[in-house]
């Protein structure tokens, strides 16, 4: 099965993955403060304020995270940095696209200036995928990807041969420095407030962001900043300490709405991440294209 995938598909994994999926280290200068955000995408809590929200004096009665103030100019590098000092977290996030919703559990580990992610859909999604990032290359492995049985496909950007496949952007988001100018500064951003989500203190902001810088700094098609709205309004929830407990966004592309919702939890929890070994994978150029 050919896995190249749509137009859509990039815009809609690409979004995904700056916004809500764990970025790496770059492997370059300090290692104790370079490293990335994890998350997920939304619901419709960004567009229709659905979320629970509270604000003004009802809202500081829940008990609320007093979290630092976050501002529309550093608000990606904060929460990144921030995330990133836990060492490491749980995840669970429900997206649904085109009448399909998958759900995926995922963990992460920022250690040694460098990031591993593991994340698997649920017994309850349609499609069964399971995926692991190590320092910046992508393994793959699940129903309809056209790897064989027991095998991972292995999927690195700093291989010549990838240079212009669009999973390559992808891939370039595990880059915190790269993924910070990718996603820019914020064009929004309110406070709505002290909120508690599973029992989490936490600050309840909404931000929108803007996109036209995606295909620039990721190397992608110039095509999928048309593609992409340019502008993107999304919430997150913050605990005291500046790292995400939850975030959902909503948004169209070509006609199809994609919404999703993601939670963080167990910060700083003992994880093994085991990193595929390369006798148990193929390369992208080895996939069967029938």
């Amino acid at each position: 099965m050919n896995l190249r995938p749509t137009r859509t598909a990039i815009a809609v994994l690409l979004t995904s993955t700056l916004l809500l999926a764990g970025c790496g280290d770059d492997g370059d200068g300090d290692k104790s403060d370079s490293k990335p955000l994890g998350g997920s995408s939304s619901d419709t809590s960004a567009s229709d304020g659905t979320s629970g929200a509270t604000s003004g004096a009802a809202a500081s009665s829940d008990g609320g995270a007093d979290s630092s103030d976050l501002d529309k100019d550093s608000f990606f590098e904060t929460v990144i940095r921030a995330q990133q000092s836990a060492g490491s977290f749980r995840s669970t996030s429900t997206t649904s696209a085109a009448g399909v919703t998958t759900e995926l559990e995922s963990e992460a580990i920022y250690e040694d200036g460098g990031f591993r992610g593991h994340a698997k859909s649920t017994a309850a999604s349609p499609q069964q995928i399971e995926t692991v990032i190590s320092d910046g290359v992508i393994y793959l492995k699940g129903e309809g990807l056209g790897v064989p049985a027991g095998k991972w496909l292995k999927f690195d950007p700093k291989d010549p041969e990838n240079a212009d496949n669009p999973l390559a952007g992808i891939a370039a988001a595990a880059d915190p420095e790269v993924a910070l100018r990718a996603m820019g500064e914020l064009d929004a951003l309110d406070e709505v407030g002290p909120e508690t989500v599973d029992g989490v203190k936490t600050t309840h902001y909404k931000a929108v962001m803007v996109t036209s810088n995606y295909a620039k700094e990721l190397g992608l098609p110039a095509e999928v900043s048309t593609i992409l709205p340019p502008k993107l309004p999304f919430d997150m929830w913050v605990d005291e300490d500046n790292r995400p407990v939850k975030f959902s966004i909503s948004f169209d592309i070509q006609g199809m709405t994609s919404k999703s919702v993601q939670t963080y939890t167990d910060y700083g929890v003992d994880l093994d991440i085991t990193t595929p070994k390369d006798a148990d994978t193929i390369k992208y150029s080895e996939l069967s294209q029938g």
